[in-house]
């Protein structure tokens, strides 16, 4: 994605406002991997030559199917069988060795969206409309866009929450809303533009977390069957200033009046992994999966229950949880950036970006507070005695490379990117966080029993634990196109093939024996489960290869078959098969790149007819990575019908 600055037509893009839109070519292929469509369809309300008045909406009908069945490698040990933690014929604890042979993984925080649908289950069937409003003057105008969906699977479906529904079930927003001017500073042509608005920087397609970070992705939005690209990204209210300085430099800055969050899927929808800290999470349930996840005490009160493991008092599901507290308010202020461009006629015609921004984290990273009094064994106290929370620390400084050529002699587009990012926020180790926060029941512990050994130390009631550090990250990509006119072996009338690949490098992370960062899937501490003198509650030791490494890459690519008039009809076909691959390393959270051995691809076709109706299927299946990628059984199928006018 990126703003073309050009030495010729830098006047004409002004004019017409399409300085700040997707390539085409890049937003098609974009949207053929993600199973998403672009509409070209304007209706011209009104035009007299100097004004214009257009609408554009796109009506859909989209349903997406599970069509993988549940592993249970992926569900929580508890939530397989509630009483693995006891053995039944004593009402004594399950030995260790019962309780690693069990099916299932450590963690009952991660498996709700997995359990909430089953194979065949309808995921989404949802009703989508946008409409984008455009009114144009000579040198001024005002754009809108808004849009909504009612899913009449997810609305009324009872395993969601209420804040999950309102994510997942029905919304309607407005997205952007801004006007712009465009005007001369000496004979350089300027623009400007004020309101809500997405701005596009770099050169990166598919890999984020690079230069293209000012507008957080809507992540609930695009898991609809029928989403199109323009609603993947949210709008931010902003002021932009874009102008040429030379022939062949031009300038823009940028600077948000508001924060901007991104939404990890919400606890039980299809795609979460998270039931905990995304929208709808309401606590962390301990235990490492052998505690089973039970609200209601006659359930609870049936359970055998021995001495040391659950608390007599226990009465609900706050006794086996930490609960969640309100997101602190992330500044709105101190989020600004520039971008200088050079096009280089006479180096092939290459066009270099030159880029700074500071900005805040548009991921959640989990912190928390410590118990704010003993209690004994895995039973908290009271629900208020420890807490954790989601937190977006600010003040992150960017600074990016880029480029964009084209490589004559071969006919490949040829683009790349090098970021540089200062003071960002990694997630350490959710049990290293956890372990920390019930540190204060060590005092009533005795040494040669169970504690809690964090590599974070060990912390007063009711302290504040910080479950993220800075570090520097550095990420290089580069995305080559190539396009192949029409071909009698396949029949088409173009072939498109695109491929990216990205590496990312955080250059002072430490060794994991010092501290150990995130890694998705990793349930259990990276710790010894046995400590000299006595023993640790982390169950048992988590293999190395899945917390966050230093270094990870990975690549993804794109194949899109045109057939237009198939048939003589007004019918054109487009079958597409998208790839990606993590190759080497698992990338830090929240929201890192690459898992090492993750794969996953998607078969799909699209139809448009007369340039008016639209309809596509596509599959798309997971796999690689065991069970440290968490969706690898949540293969699917998606249909859409969609109208444009």
């Amino acid at each position: 994605m990126r703003n073309t600055i050009k030495k010729r037509g830098v006047q004409e893009m002004a004019q017409n406002n399409t300085r700040f839109q997707l390539k085409p070519l890049k937003l098609a292929m974009m949207a053929a991997a993600l199973g998403m469509t672009g509409s070209a369809m304007s209706a011209e309300i009104f035009n007299n030559g100097d004004y214009s008045f257009n609408i554009d909406t796109t009506v859909s009908m989209g349903a997406s199917w599970r069509v993988a069945d549940r592993d249970d490698r992926l569900i929580g040990k508890a939530n397989i069988n509630p009483f693995v933690g006891v053995d039944l014929s004593t009402g004594a604890a399950s030995s260790l060795a019962q309780r690693i042979a069990a099916p299932g993984r450590w963690s009952i925080n991660s498996d709700d969206g997995n359990l909430n649908y089953d194979q065949g289950d309808l995921i989404s069937n949802a009703l989508k409309f946008t409409s984008d409003l455009s009114f144009a003057g000579p040198t001024w105008g005002a754009f809108m866009r808004v849009t909504g969906f009612y899913d009449f699977e997810n609305a009324d479906n009872d395993n969601l929450s209420r804040t999950a529904k309102e994510f997942v079930g029905e919304d309607y927003r407005l997205l952007d809303a801004y006007v712009y001017k465009d005007f001369d500073i000496g004979n350089q042509i300027a623009s400007v533009r004020l309101g809500r608005q997405v701005v596009s920087w770099g050169e990166s397609t598919f890999i984020q977390q690079g230069i293209n970070i000012i507008n957080p992705v809507d992540v609930s939005k695009i898991r609809v069957a029928g989403a199109e690209l323009k609603e993947a990204f949210l709008p931010i209210d902003m002021i932009s200033f874009s102008t040429s300085i030379t022939d062949n430099l031009s300038l823009e800055a940028v600077y948000m009046f508001e924060f901007e969050q991104i939404d990890p899927d919400p606890a039980g929808t299809y795609f979460s992994t998270n039931d905990f800290a995304t929208p709808g999470g309401e606590y962390v349930a301990l235990g490492f999966g052998i505690v089973p996840e039970l609200s209601d005490v006659g359930q609870i009160s049936q359970l055998p229950v021995p001495p040391g493991l659950i608390a007599a008092t226990v009465g609900n599901i706050n006794n086996f949880s930490i609960l969640r507290k309100p997101t602190p308010a992330t500044s709105d202020d101190g989020q600004y950036g520039i971008a200088l461009r050079y096009y280089a006629e006479q180096l092939n015609n290459t066009e270099f970006g030159l880029y700074y921004l500071n900005y805040h984290s548009r991921l959640p990273l989990i912190s928390g507070y410590a118990l704010g009094q003993p209690g004994v064994g895995l039973g908290v106290t009271s629900p208020s005695s420890g807490s954790y929370f989601t937190e977006f620390p600010e003040d992150i400084n960017l600074f990016g490379l880029s480029f964009n050529t084209t490589i004559n002699s071969l006919g490949i587009s040829l683009q790349g990117e090098l970021s540089y990012r200062d003071n960002v926020p990694l997630q350490i180790d959710d049990v290293e966080v956890l372990f920390g926060a019930l540190s204060p029941l060590n005092v009533a512990i005795p040494a040669e029993y169970d504690r809690f050994v964090s590599q974070l130390g060990e912390f007063s009631p009711g302290e504040y634990i910080q479950g993220w550090e800075r570090h520097e990250v550095s990420q290089l990509q580069f995305t080559a196109t190539k396009l192949f006119g029409p071909n009698e072996f396949f029949g088409t009338d173009q072939i498109v093939l695109l491929g990216e690949v990205g590496f990312t490098n955080v250059w002072d992370l430490p060794a994991q024996s010092d501290l150990r960062y995130n890694g998705p899937g990793t349930d259990t501490g990276g710790g010894p489960s046995t400590l000299t003198g006595g023993t640790s509650r982390n169950p048992v030791t988590e293999g190395s290869d899945f917390f966050a490494t230093p270094f990870s890459w990975g690549y993804r690519l794109v194949t899109r078959l045109d057939y237009n008039s198939v048939f003589g009809s007004s019918w054109n076909l487009s079958p597409r098969l998208a790839f990606n691959h993590d190759v080497n390393g698992t990338t830090p959270g929240p929201g890192g790149n690459f898992i090492e051995g993750r794969k996953s691809y998607t078969i799909g076709v699209n139809g448009i007819y007369l340039e008016k109706w639209s309809a596509d299927l596509s599959y798309t299946g997971y796999s690689g990575a065991g069970i440290h990628n968490q969706i690898f059984d949540r293969d699917f199928v998606a249909f859409n019908v969609k109208y444009s006018f």
